[in-house]
């Protein structure tokens, strides 16, 4: 089974994860962009000299302040394009999976909806508001302030299905984590990803 949370950088995918991995009797992994960020020579992610090749930051403003987007160079994107194939090999040998992902355009979300078509995916929509999201971001340190702001402005052109969307702007990570365990028992046949398939044909 997966458990995949989408959703704006600081937006809490991370902290339910691990209220998750500690609540629940069997074992799941966690993976996402940040697992395979972390594989990745430190020369190709942010502001390293072959990051425009990865994954780099580019900063900017806007009338409410400082902005960051994440921009994807060749590697990179060869990089986002096996992260579902990876996924998909890890679930047939059987692996319970929570994924930690960050996918605002429709073309990487096609991968994981073409790749994991025989899977059981629940599809969750993690959702915070702004003001939390950039405190938030203060606070980490390790994200470009703006970042989240520039994530937001996306969200509402995008029109996809979710199982489930939970908000954690007032909710603890283990409240969350619980509302999404119970979500799971009482619906055994997520549709989301079945949804998406047959929109795009794949």
């Amino acid at each position: 089974m997966l458990i995949f949370f989408n959703g704006c950088s600081s937006s809490g995918k991370s902290t339910i994860i691990k209220a998750l991995q500690f609540r629940v009797d069997t074992p799941w992994l966690s993976v996402g962009i940040d697992s395979f960020w972390a594989m990745m020579p430190s020369n190709y992610i942010m502001y390293g000299p072959q990051s425009q090749q990865g994954f780099y930051y580019v900063p900017g403003r806007d009338g409410q302040g400082p902005t960051m987007e994440v921009k994807n160079g060749e590697f990179g994107m060869r990089v986002m394009h096996t992260i579902p194939q990876v996924i998909n090999t890890m679930a047939d040998n059987k692996l319970d999976l929570l994924i930690d992902e960050v996918v605002l355009e429709e073309d990487l979300l096609r991968g994981y909806v073409k790749h994991l078509a025989h899977q059981k995916v629940y599809f969750v929509w993690v959702s915070c508001d702004l003001k939390t999201l950039e405190e938030r971001e203060i606070l980490r340190g390790n994200r470009g302030q703006g970042l989240a702001r520039m994530q937001m402005k996306i969200v509402p052109t995008l029109d996809w299905p979710y199982d489930l969307t939970v908000d954690t702007t007032n909710s603890s990570p283990f409240e969350t984590a619980e509302k999404v365990m119970d979500f799971v028992k009482k619906n055994p046949d997520p549709q989301s990803f079945h949804s998406l398939r047959k929109r795009w044909d794949l």
